[in-house]
């Protein structure tokens, strides 16, 4: 009995810890699914506690969001397995107004094209770029897929480059920007891109060729491969 004792209160710490990271995380003003994953019946067991413990505290709003909770599982309790529960059919049907499954259905729409290869689907910073001073990212269908990552970057003249291309696309032309989060299945993806990608409203061609003057730096071209530009 000692050590089912130690067990549970070493998952009761647990529990505890997690709860007070997801408060932190999340807004309890706003009404947004919530999911919990685990193998087993660890996520279940967590839900039980979270509202165990809003019931004991009175904590109302936490209450109010016992309906946003799901509870699914998965293989592994590791970040690999966050794709495999974001495309199962229950995850799906509550998320499909969500961020990350609008990200998740862009990033497969992209990913479409580029097997396409008809000119509608480029990546990296250059031929982006290129799309997007010939118009190619306006209204009617243009996306600018980006990570979050590219931000970050500790040299202000490259975040400032990113600012423009964001405020280019969206403010000017109208088109749509989705910044992806590298945490996220969507945005590691788009990580594996370079961290930059888009989709046209119309059909551009050889704009990895428009680089031939790049000293024979790597160009990305739409068949997902790289190509020395020449001279």
């Amino acid at each position: 009995m000692g050590v089912d004792a130690n067990n549970v209160k070493g998952l009761e710490k647990f529990f505890q810890t997690t709860l007070e990271t997801l408060l932190r995380q999340i807004d309890l003003s706003e009404s947004k699914p919530i999911l919990l994953a685990s193998p087993g019946f660890t996520a279940a067991a967590f839900l039980k506690f979270t509202l165990d413990t809003a019931t004991k505290a009175g904590d109302k709003a936490l209450l109010a969001q016992k309906n946003n909770f799901i509870v699914v599982h998965s293989s592994s309790g590791h970040l690999h397995s966050l794709n495999e529960v974001l495309q199962s059919s229950e995850v799906l049907a509550r998320l499909k107004d969500t961020k990350y499954a609008r990200e998740t259905r862009l990033m497969d729409g992209f990913m479409t094209l580029l097997r396409k290869d008809d000119g509608r689907a480029w990546y990296g910073p250059n031929e982006v770029e290129q799309a997007a001073e010939k118009g190619a990212l306006g209204r009617g269908g243009g996306v600018l897929l980006i990570s979050n990552a590219l931000f970050r970057a500790q040299d202000v003249g490259v975040r400032r480059r990113w600012v423009r291309l964001v405020d280019k696309v969206r403010d000017v032309e109208g088109g749509e920007v989705r910044v992806l989060s590298s945490e996220h299945e969507s945005g590691k993806r788009l990580d594996g891109l370079g961290g930059i990608a888009a989709i046209l409203t119309f059909p551009l061609e050889d704009l990895d060729e428009e680089e031939g003057d790049n000293g024979g730096a790597k160009v990305a071209t739409t068949n997902g491969h790289a190509e020395d530009g020449q001279v």
